[in-house]
Protein backbone atom coordinates (compact mmCIF):
# COMPACT_ATOMS: atom_id res chain seq x y z
CA UNK A 1 0.00 0.00 0.00
CA UNK A 2 1.23 3.47 -1.20
CA UNK A 3 2.70 5.49 2.11
CA UNK A 4 0.03 8.14 1.92
CA UNK A 5 -2.99 5.85 1.51
CA UNK A 6 -1.92 3.79 5.02
CA UNK A 7 -1.91 7.61 6.61
CA UNK A 8 -5.16 8.61 4.86
CA UNK A 9 -6.64 5.55 6.41
CA UNK A 10 -4.50 5.27 9.19
CA UNK A 11 -8.15 6.58 11.91
CA UNK A 12 -9.30 3.44 10.51
CA UNK A 13 -7.16 1.05 12.68
CA UNK A 14 -9.25 2.16 15.40
CA UNK A 15 -12.53 0.73 14.21
CA UNK A 16 -10.59 -2.51 14.57
CA UNK A 17 -11.97 -5.44 17.53
CA UNK A 18 -9.15 -7.34 18.84
CA UNK A 19 -9.68 -11.07 20.14
CA UNK A 20 -8.13 -12.60 22.77
CA UNK A 21 -7.84 -16.05 21.49
CA UNK A 22 -6.73 -18.53 23.79
CA UNK A 23 -8.87 -16.85 26.58
CA UNK A 24 -8.81 -19.29 28.98
CA UNK A 25 -5.14 -19.26 29.32
CA UNK A 26 -5.09 -15.70 30.16
CA UNK A 27 -4.09 -14.28 33.41
CA UNK A 28 -4.32 -10.38 34.16
CA UNK A 29 -2.27 -8.90 36.90
CA UNK A 30 -1.83 -5.23 37.81
CA UNK A 31 1.59 -5.65 37.68
CA UNK A 32 2.32 -5.48 34.29
CA UNK A 33 5.49 -5.51 31.79
CA UNK A 34 5.92 -5.44 27.88
CA UNK A 35 8.34 -6.34 25.71
CA UNK A 36 8.93 -4.89 22.46
CA UNK A 37 11.20 -3.13 20.07
CA UNK A 38 10.71 -0.07 18.09
CA UNK A 39 7.35 0.53 16.90
CA UNK A 40 5.89 -2.69 18.79
CA UNK A 41 6.24 -0.86 22.46
CA UNK A 42 4.82 2.24 21.49
CA UNK A 43 1.57 1.48 22.35
CA UNK A 44 2.51 0.53 26.12
CA UNK A 45 4.64 4.20 26.04
CA UNK A 46 1.17 6.07 25.15
CA UNK A 47 -1.22 4.18 27.22
CA UNK A 48 1.31 5.15 30.54
CA UNK A 49 1.11 9.15 29.76
CA UNK A 50 -2.79 8.60 29.07
CA UNK A 51 -3.68 6.45 31.86
CA UNK A 52 -1.73 7.83 34.94
CA UNK A 53 -3.08 4.91 37.05
CA UNK A 54 -1.52 2.29 35.16
CA UNK A 55 2.19 1.53 35.06
CA UNK A 56 3.59 -0.83 32.48
CA UNK A 57 7.33 -1.22 32.64
CA UNK A 58 8.48 -1.62 29.67
CA UNK A 59 11.44 -3.81 28.61
CA UNK A 60 13.13 -3.12 25.17
CA UNK A 61 15.60 -5.63 25.25
CA UNK A 62 16.98 -9.58 25.29
CA UNK A 63 16.19 -11.47 28.28
CA UNK A 64 13.36 -10.19 30.83
CA UNK A 65 13.57 -7.39 33.31
CA UNK A 66 14.36 -8.04 36.63
CA UNK A 67 11.42 -7.70 38.56
CA UNK A 68 9.39 -9.24 36.74
CA UNK A 69 7.78 -12.33 38.53
CA UNK A 70 5.11 -15.24 38.75
CA UNK A 71 2.11 -12.72 39.74
CA UNK A 72 3.31 -10.50 37.12
CA UNK A 73 1.81 -10.15 33.53
CA UNK A 74 4.26 -9.80 30.39
CA UNK A 75 2.50 -8.50 26.87
CA UNK A 76 4.94 -9.84 24.11
CA UNK A 77 4.81 -7.67 21.58
CA UNK A 78 6.17 -7.37 18.15
CA UNK A 79 4.39 -6.63 14.83
CA UNK A 80 6.28 -8.80 12.65
CA UNK A 81 6.41 -11.68 15.31
CA UNK A 82 10.07 -12.22 14.24
CA UNK A 83 11.53 -9.91 15.95
CA UNK A 84 15.12 -11.70 17.34
CA UNK A 85 15.51 -9.16 21.55
CA UNK A 86 11.48 -10.20 21.77
CA UNK A 87 11.68 -13.51 20.39
CA UNK A 88 14.41 -14.06 23.58
CA UNK A 89 12.47 -12.75 25.75
CA UNK A 90 9.81 -14.88 24.97
CA UNK A 91 11.68 -18.07 25.44
CA UNK A 92 12.97 -16.40 28.78
CA UNK A 93 9.14 -16.13 29.96
CA UNK A 94 8.07 -19.89 29.12
CA UNK A 95 11.43 -20.98 31.15
CA UNK A 96 10.18 -19.34 33.82
CA UNK A 97 6.62 -20.06 33.61
CA UNK A 98 5.54 -16.08 33.58
CA UNK A 99 2.16 -15.16 32.28
CA UNK A 100 1.64 -13.79 29.39
CA UNK A 101 -0.11 -12.67 26.07
CA UNK A 102 1.48 -12.02 22.71
CA UNK A 103 0.58 -9.01 20.55
CA UNK A 104 1.35 -9.80 16.84
CA UNK A 105 0.76 -9.49 13.29
CA UNK A 106 1.84 -13.79 12.63
CA UNK A 107 5.63 -14.74 12.43
CA UNK A 108 7.08 -16.62 15.06
CA UNK A 109 5.26 -15.58 17.54
CA UNK A 110 1.78 -16.40 16.64
CA UNK A 111 3.24 -20.03 15.50
CA UNK A 112 4.67 -20.51 19.40
CA UNK A 113 1.24 -19.40 20.74
CA UNK A 114 -0.72 -21.88 18.67
CA UNK A 115 1.66 -24.14 19.61
CA UNK A 116 1.76 -23.94 23.23
CA UNK A 117 -1.68 -22.70 23.74
CA UNK A 118 -0.47 -19.12 25.14
CA UNK A 119 -3.55 -16.52 25.09
CA UNK A 120 -2.67 -14.19 21.85
CA UNK A 121 -4.29 -11.27 19.89
CA UNK A 122 -3.18 -11.09 15.78
CA UNK A 123 -3.66 -8.02 14.36
CA UNK A 124 -4.89 -7.44 11.41
CA UNK A 125 -2.67 -6.15 8.68
CA UNK A 126 0.73 -7.55 8.47
CA UNK A 127 1.95 -5.61 5.03
CA UNK A 128 2.59 -2.09 6.39
CA UNK A 129 5.42 -0.85 8.61
CA UNK A 130 4.72 -1.49 12.46
CA UNK A 131 4.80 2.58 13.10
CA UNK A 132 2.02 2.69 10.80
CA UNK A 133 0.04 0.08 12.63
CA UNK A 134 0.40 1.80 15.79
CA UNK A 135 -3.83 2.18 15.85
CA UNK A 136 -3.88 -1.54 16.21
CA UNK A 137 -1.61 -2.09 18.68
CA UNK A 138 -3.37 0.47 20.93
CA UNK A 139 -6.41 -1.17 20.56
CA UNK A 140 -4.80 -4.55 21.49
CA UNK A 141 -3.02 -3.46 24.59
CA UNK A 142 -6.40 -1.70 25.59
CA UNK A 143 -8.28 -4.34 24.99
CA UNK A 144 -5.65 -6.68 27.24
CA UNK A 145 -5.97 -3.84 30.22
CA UNK A 146 -9.50 -3.21 29.63
CA UNK A 147 -9.54 0.50 28.97
CA UNK A 148 -11.06 2.87 26.23
CA UNK A 149 -10.24 6.28 24.67
CA UNK A 150 -11.89 7.89 22.26
CA UNK A 151 -10.48 8.05 18.73
CA UNK A 152 -12.58 10.75 17.17
CA UNK A 153 -10.49 13.35 15.44
CA UNK A 154 -10.53 16.30 12.97
CA UNK A 155 -8.72 15.45 10.32
CA UNK A 156 -9.22 19.27 8.79
CA UNK A 157 -5.95 20.75 7.41
CA UNK A 158 -3.83 17.82 8.78
CA UNK A 159 -2.45 16.70 5.68
CA UNK A 160 -1.58 20.64 4.86
CA UNK A 161 -0.37 21.08 8.39
CA UNK A 162 1.90 18.40 7.68
CA UNK A 163 3.15 19.55 4.63
CA UNK A 164 3.96 23.42 5.82
CA UNK A 165 6.20 21.69 8.91
CA UNK A 166 8.46 19.68 6.54
CA UNK A 167 8.89 22.54 4.73
CA UNK A 168 9.80 24.34 7.21
CA UNK A 169 12.32 22.20 8.89
CA UNK A 170 13.35 20.86 5.76
CA UNK A 171 17.70 20.81 5.62
CA UNK A 172 17.50 20.42 9.86
CA UNK A 173 17.75 18.37 12.63
CA UNK A 174 14.14 18.09 14.77
CA UNK A 175 14.17 18.30 18.28
CA UNK A 176 10.99 17.24 19.42
CA UNK A 177 10.06 18.89 23.33
CA UNK A 178 7.04 18.53 25.67
CA UNK A 179 6.41 18.37 28.72
CA UNK A 180 7.17 14.66 30.36
CA UNK A 181 3.75 13.89 30.03
CA UNK A 182 3.77 13.87 26.70
CA UNK A 183 7.27 12.01 26.32
CA UNK A 184 5.77 9.38 24.53
CA UNK A 185 4.13 11.31 21.31
CA UNK A 186 7.11 13.18 21.13
CA UNK A 187 9.32 9.91 21.12
CA UNK A 188 6.58 8.87 18.29
CA UNK A 189 7.62 12.21 16.41
CA UNK A 190 11.02 11.14 16.30
CA UNK A 191 11.28 7.86 15.20
CA UNK A 192 8.90 8.65 12.46
CA UNK A 193 11.29 11.05 11.34
CA UNK A 194 13.85 8.79 11.57
CA UNK A 195 12.35 5.97 9.60
CA UNK A 196 10.00 7.54 7.58
CA UNK A 197 12.05 10.81 6.59
CA UNK A 198 15.65 9.06 6.92
CA UNK A 199 16.07 12.44 8.33
CA UNK A 200 18.14 12.43 12.48
CA UNK A 201 15.81 13.21 15.13
CA UNK A 202 15.82 13.44 18.66
CA UNK A 203 13.75 14.49 21.66
CA UNK A 204 13.83 15.47 25.04
CA UNK A 205 11.10 17.35 27.77
CA UNK A 206 10.81 19.72 30.00
CA UNK A 207 11.74 20.72 32.86
CA UNK A 208 14.54 18.18 32.68
CA UNK A 209 15.77 19.81 29.29
CA UNK A 210 16.19 23.17 30.66
CA UNK A 211 19.13 21.81 33.21
CA UNK A 212 21.32 20.35 30.73
CA UNK A 213 20.14 20.07 27.43
CA UNK A 214 19.64 23.51 26.52
CA UNK A 215 23.12 24.90 27.38
CA UNK A 216 24.31 22.60 24.16
CA UNK A 217 21.77 23.99 21.29
CA UNK A 218 23.66 27.08 20.21
CA UNK A 219 24.07 27.89 16.71
CA UNK A 220 23.31 24.37 15.12
CA UNK A 221 21.27 23.35 12.37
CA UNK A 222 18.26 22.64 14.80
CA UNK A 223 14.48 23.12 14.13
CA UNK A 224 12.71 22.93 17.40
CA UNK A 225 8.94 21.44 17.33
CA UNK A 226 7.40 22.14 20.67
CA UNK A 227 4.15 20.13 21.56
CA UNK A 228 2.13 22.21 24.43
CA UNK A 229 -0.64 20.60 26.34
CA UNK A 230 -3.34 22.73 28.27
CA UNK A 231 -2.84 20.19 30.85
CA UNK A 232 1.00 20.62 31.48
CA UNK A 233 2.11 21.99 34.78
CA UNK A 234 1.88 25.97 34.93
CA UNK A 235 5.66 26.13 35.57
CA UNK A 236 6.10 23.69 32.58
CA UNK A 237 4.08 26.20 30.15
CA UNK A 238 6.27 29.67 31.42
CA UNK A 239 9.32 27.26 30.90
CA UNK A 240 7.73 26.70 27.16
CA UNK A 241 7.11 30.52 26.55
CA UNK A 242 10.57 31.50 27.90
CA UNK A 243 11.78 28.78 25.31
CA UNK A 244 10.01 30.45 22.55
CA UNK A 245 11.18 33.73 23.06
CA UNK A 246 14.76 32.71 22.53
CA UNK A 247 14.23 29.89 19.42
CA UNK A 248 12.27 29.89 16.63
CA UNK A 249 9.88 27.10 17.06
CA UNK A 250 6.63 25.29 15.37
CA UNK A 251 4.19 24.97 18.06
CA UNK A 252 1.39 22.11 18.43
CA UNK A 253 -1.27 21.27 20.35
CA UNK A 254 -4.17 18.27 19.98
CA UNK A 255 -5.52 14.81 21.17
CA UNK A 256 -3.06 11.96 20.91
CA UNK A 257 -4.80 10.71 17.81
CA UNK A 258 -4.42 13.99 16.07
CA UNK A 259 -0.84 14.43 17.00
CA UNK A 260 0.23 10.58 16.11
CA UNK A 261 -1.46 11.62 12.64
CA UNK A 262 0.01 14.86 12.42
CA UNK A 263 3.59 13.11 13.06
CA UNK A 264 3.11 11.12 9.86
CA UNK A 265 2.30 13.45 7.47
CA UNK A 266 4.81 15.68 8.53
CA UNK A 267 7.22 12.69 7.99
CA UNK A 268 6.20 11.30 4.76
CA UNK A 269 6.60 14.94 3.61
CA UNK A 270 9.99 15.14 4.84
CA UNK A 271 10.92 12.27 3.24
CA UNK A 272 9.62 13.40 -0.52
CA UNK A 273 11.59 16.77 0.46
CA UNK A 274 14.74 14.38 0.85
CA UNK A 275 14.13 12.47 -2.00
CA UNK A 276 13.73 8.89 -0.21
CA UNK A 277 11.33 6.13 0.06
CA UNK A 278 9.12 6.70 3.17
CA UNK A 279 8.53 2.49 3.57
CA UNK A 280 12.06 1.47 3.43
CA UNK A 281 14.14 0.75 6.33
CA UNK A 282 17.70 -0.72 4.44
CA UNK A 283 19.96 0.10 7.36
CA UNK A 284 17.63 -2.03 9.68
CA UNK A 285 16.85 -5.47 7.34
CA UNK A 286 20.82 -5.40 7.09
CA UNK A 287 21.71 -5.40 10.58
CA UNK A 288 19.22 -7.87 11.03
CA UNK A 289 20.58 -9.76 7.78
CA UNK A 290 24.23 -9.33 9.66
CA UNK A 291 22.82 -10.84 13.02
CA UNK A 292 20.90 -13.67 11.13
CA UNK A 293 24.21 -15.36 9.93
Amino acid sequence: METQEIIQSFHNQFDYQPVIKNINNFKNSKDIFAVGMGGSHLAADLINDIFKEIDIKVHSDYGLPNKINKDSLLIVSSFSGNTEETIDALNSALKKKIPLIIVSSGGKLIEIAIKNNLPYIQLPDNTIPPRMALGYSIKAFLKILNKNLDFKVSKTQLQKRGFDIAKKIKGTIPLIYSSSRNRAISYIWKINFNENSKNPAFTNYFPELNHNEMVGLGNNNFSFILIEDDNDHLRVKKRIKIFKKNYQTISIKGNAIYLIILSLWASYYLALENKVDPQETKIIDNLKEELSR
